[in-house]
Protein backbone atom coordinates (compact mmCIF):
# COMPACT_ATOMS: atom_id res chain seq x y z
CA UNK A 1 0.00 0.00 0.00
CA UNK A 2 1.37 3.40 -0.95
CA UNK A 3 0.83 6.43 1.25
CA UNK A 4 -0.19 9.69 -0.43
CA UNK A 5 2.79 11.99 -0.74
CA UNK A 6 4.23 13.04 -4.06
CA UNK A 7 7.74 13.81 -2.78
CA UNK A 8 8.36 10.76 -0.57
CA UNK A 9 9.17 10.95 3.14
CA UNK A 10 10.98 14.05 4.40
CA UNK A 11 12.93 14.62 7.60
CA UNK A 12 11.62 16.56 10.60
CA UNK A 13 13.92 17.46 13.49
CA UNK A 14 13.15 16.65 17.12
CA UNK A 15 11.68 19.55 19.03
CA UNK A 16 10.13 19.89 22.45
CA UNK A 17 6.72 19.73 20.77
CA UNK A 18 6.17 18.88 17.10
CA UNK A 19 2.83 20.04 15.80
CA UNK A 20 3.55 22.45 12.91
CA UNK A 21 4.01 21.06 9.39
CA UNK A 22 7.23 22.43 7.86
CA UNK A 23 5.75 22.08 4.36
CA UNK A 24 2.50 24.02 4.68
CA UNK A 25 2.45 25.54 8.19
CA UNK A 26 -0.58 23.54 9.42
CA UNK A 27 -0.62 23.96 13.22
CA UNK A 28 -2.81 21.19 14.63
CA UNK A 29 -0.45 18.21 14.71
CA UNK A 30 0.05 15.10 12.61
CA UNK A 31 -1.52 11.77 11.85
CA UNK A 32 0.72 8.77 12.60
CA UNK A 33 1.54 5.88 10.28
CA UNK A 34 3.84 2.88 10.58
CA UNK A 35 6.16 1.77 7.77
CA UNK A 36 6.93 -1.84 8.65
CA UNK A 37 10.32 -3.42 7.94
CA UNK A 38 9.31 -6.97 8.79
CA UNK A 39 6.67 -8.57 10.99
CA UNK A 40 7.80 -6.92 14.25
CA UNK A 41 9.83 -3.78 13.47
CA UNK A 42 8.97 -0.54 11.75
CA UNK A 43 9.40 3.19 11.50
CA UNK A 44 6.96 5.83 12.70
CA UNK A 45 5.91 8.28 9.97
CA UNK A 46 4.16 11.60 10.67
CA UNK A 47 1.57 12.71 8.08
CA UNK A 48 0.24 16.26 7.77
CA UNK A 49 -3.58 16.16 7.66
CA UNK A 50 -3.65 19.30 5.51
CA UNK A 51 -1.03 18.85 2.74
CA UNK A 52 -0.37 15.10 3.25
CA UNK A 53 3.42 15.54 3.45
CA UNK A 54 5.13 12.70 5.31
CA UNK A 55 8.04 13.02 7.74
CA UNK A 56 10.38 10.81 9.75
CA UNK A 57 12.58 11.74 12.68
CA UNK A 58 14.14 8.43 13.66
CA UNK A 59 11.38 7.02 15.83
CA UNK A 60 11.16 3.24 15.66
CA UNK A 61 8.58 0.72 16.88
CA UNK A 62 8.96 -2.91 17.93
CA UNK A 63 5.77 -4.95 18.19
CA UNK A 64 5.15 -7.49 20.91
CA UNK A 65 4.53 -11.05 19.87
CA UNK A 66 0.85 -12.00 19.71
CA UNK A 67 0.00 -14.89 21.86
Amino acid sequence: MSMGAENGIGRIEHEEEMYICPSCGYKDGFHVSFKMKGPKEGRIVLICPSCHSRFENGWRVTLEQNG
